[in-house]
Order: structure tokens, then C-alpha cells, then sequence
């Protein structure tokens, strides 16, 4: 195994924790380094993507980039992938991940964020026990609520 191909493997985890710290110039850094392909092909590039088009105040991009990832989501969904909850959770929790981002990028700053919050809050709720996932979640909320702060879509 070469270097590349194992710092393609690490590189999921890097930007993940970037945008868990709000180190977007190494996000960026580690999105440059991933040389395996399409970044929407791993669900933690795509999002980090997503995220950078935030950043960038580039809303066409950012739907774009969610719209590809939300088709590749489905297009993974096959009877066998969704015979049981446990077998599609990773997918569900994809498409949550998905229509949260999308629900915070197109909230408009001078309506009022109650009703988002509330929104979220039930949203998360849905996830029940799955620490980790709720863990994941709101990184990936806070980190889309730190970069729409100043956004009007």
C-alpha cells in the first residue's frame, strides 16, 4: 500500500475533525490532497465540499453539491440495502444529514430561528439513542450555523 492510497483512506477523518475545529483552511488543504477520484463519492469529502461552497457564499454550488450527493444516496438504495432499518441506517442518517444542512443554509437571518430550532431539535430526536450519530450530526449543524451566519440565500 503506497502513501497516497492510505492518506485517501485517512483523509475522510481529517476533514471531519476540520470541520468539527472550524479549520476550514485545512479542510481545504486536505480536500486538495485527496486524489482518488470524485469527492462526492465519500460522503465526508462531499459534505466537507458542501460546506466550503458555504464558506464561499457560493448557494448554487452548495445545492448542487448536495443535490449530487442526495442522488448518490438514493441511488445506493436498493431491497436489499432497505430490508431493515438496520441495514439502510447509514443511508438515513446521510439524507438527515442532507436536509439539515439544506434546512440551515436556506434560513434567511432576519426570520426569526425559532421554528428552525425547534425543527432541529425534533429532527434529532428521530436518532433516539445513537449517540454517535447525534455526535456527528451536530458537528456538521454547528459548523453549517458558524458559515451561514452573515448568508441570505
Amino acid at each position: 500500500m503506497n502513501i497516497q492510497s492510505s492518506a485517501n483512506k485517512i483523509i475522510p477523518f481529517a476533514v471531519e475533525a476540520s470541520w468539527a475545529t472550524g479549520r476550514w483552511q485545512t479542510l481545504e488543504k486536505y480536500l486538495q490532497l485527496y486524489t482518488a477520484g470524485d469527492p462526492t463519492e465519500v460522503f465526508n469529502l462531499g459534505i466537507a465540499q458542501a460546506l466550503l461552497c458555504l464558506k464561499q457564499r457560493d448557494m448554487d454550488s452548495f445545492g448542487s453539491y448536495l443535490q449530487t450527493m442526495r442522488d448518490k444516496v438514493a441511488s445506493s438504495l436498493s431491497y436489499s440495502a432497505t430490508a431493515s432499518l438496520q441495514t439502510c441506517h447509514d443511508a438515513m442518517l446521510e439524507c438527515h444529514v442532507l436536509t439539515d444542512l439544506e434546512m440551515i443554509a436556506n434560513h434567511k437571518e432576519e426570520d426569526d430561528q425559532q421554528p428552525l430550532l425547534t425543527a432541529l431539535e425534533r429532527r434529532i430526536e428521530v436518532l433516539g439513542a445513537y449517540v454517535n450519530d447525534k455526535q456527528y450530526l451536530l458537528g456538521i449543524r454547528r459548523a453549517a450555523m458558524e458559515l451561514t451566519r452573515y448568508v441570505t440565500p
